[in-house]
């Protein structure tokens, strides 16, 4: 049996992006989410820029080592893919929820931008890959819910304010808008915002719905979160389909409270798709029943950095590991030691437990799926799927 560097020696490195192919990168930092889309038209998104501080025992290290930031990591990547395509800033950078492992956790010594914000997370990639529009849950008012007194909720309204301030887009999502987010070429692609800021597509143009009870109802118990204003998108290329919805949660409090679920409501806006980004990391309180049965996908990505990423329980469901069941493909960015030991019962049936998983996606809705070594900068290939038709065209 090969070692794992033979074999990566042996596929090589990733073939650089070409016209008319859609890639979707989720970039293994092990600090947060962060995943780069550049469209088959040469348009550019980054959904997140995470970088929680903690690090082991608990959370896995940052990727390719501690030498430089995330935030500095992320850009770097995202250059080197977008200079196939003559490419080197973001049209959209999207901040799904704001919390550390999806917009950046700033300390003192950090570097700080001009206008007085730490450079970290988004907001460092910003500063070395400017985005065009940044697409935000709440911003500015952030209602109906406020952010929580953090330094990082903090720092990322003071970059936000900024970019206003100096002339720069930011917006607040609009949810079920397909048009928000603008191809370079008119009909390229579609990615549609099926949820956020507590509100979901109802499937009929560009409208939708209140998720959330009224705020004079809620209770210490029956609250929302953060990551119940998570902001979910479906990315359309011909009949292929990939889901991203951030830190969506469906826990009830065992029934108690069943609108908490703003999980399920979302993904059945989003109907079937190819290949999912599991909600919250694969946490014990997302990617619940509804998740994998509405979603239906063929493969789902991890994009996880701690120990608790992802529970046994979701495991389960997004692999489908029952008897009797064709299993899905599920990838995992990073498994902690303590995740490898919880779920050893399941990671025979996984295709990836580190690395960079990239989803690429002919004109045709034919995609793969690869993942390359996050240890370094060279983009070795250590996995390539079979070529594989969307399960969503039509016959």
């Amino acid at each position: 049996m090969l070692e794992p560097r033979r074999v990566a020696a042996a596929l090589g490195t990733l073939p650089p992006w070409t016209p008319g192919t859609l890639d979707i990168h989720h970039i293994d930092t092990g600090v947060g989410n962060a995943t780069f889309i550049l469209g088959p038209d040469g348009t550019t998104i980054l959904i997140d820029c995470g970088a929680t501080r903690g690090g082991p025992p608990a959370s896995t290290p940052l990727r390719p080592d501690s030498s430089r930031s995330a935030g500095e990591w992320v850009a770097r990547y995202a250059l080197r893919q977008a200079r196939a395509a003559d490419r080197t800033t973001l049209d959209y950078m999207i901040a799904t929820h704001v919390h550390p492992d999806h917009v950046g956790s700033p300390k003192d010594d950090d570097p700080r931008a001009s206008e007085g914000y730490i450079l970290t997370g988004l907001s460092e990639v910003d500063a070395r890959m400017p985005a065009g529009l940044v697409i935000d849950r709440g911003f500015p008012d952030y209602a109906p819910l406020p952010l929580i007194e953090a330094p990082f909720a903090a720092n990322h309204l003071a970059w936000l304010n900024a970019r206003v301030k100096a002339g720069r887009r930011v917006e607040h999502v609009a949810v079920g808008s397909a048009e928000q987010v603008e191809a370079r070429r008119a009909g390229a692609f579609s990615l549609r915002f099926v949820g956020g800021n507590g509100r979901v597509w109802t499937g009929i143009g560009d409208q939708s719905r209140d998720l959330l009870p009224p705020r004079s109802s809620w209770t210490t118990e029956a609250s929302p979160e953060e990551n119940h204003m998570s902001i979910a998108t479906v990315l359309s290329y011909g009949p292929f389909r990939y889901f991203a919805g951030g830190d969506l949660v469906a826990d009830t409090h065992d029934g108690a409270v069943p609108w908490l679920d703003v999980e399920t409501p979302i993904v059945r806006a989003a109907g079937r798709v190819d290949v999912a980004s599991a909600d919250h990391h694969g946490y014990f309180d997302a990617c619940w029943p509804g998740f994998t049965r509405a979603l239906d996908a063929d493969a789902y990505v991890v994009q996880a950095w701690h120990a608790t990423h992802p529970a046994m329980g979701s495991l389960q469901r997004m692999l489908d590991a029952w008897r009797g069941r064709t299993p899905r493909d599920v990838f995992v960015t990073r498994l902690d030691p303590a995740g490898r030991a919880v779920n050893d019962r399941f990671l025979r049936q996984v295709k990836s437990t580190e690395g960079h998983v990239i989803v690429r996606v002919g004109p045709d809705g034919r995609y793969r799926l690869y993942v390359t070594d996050s240890r370094d900068e060279s983009d070795t290939i250590t996995f390539a799927g079979d070529l594989r038709p969307s399960k969503l065209m039509k016959a």
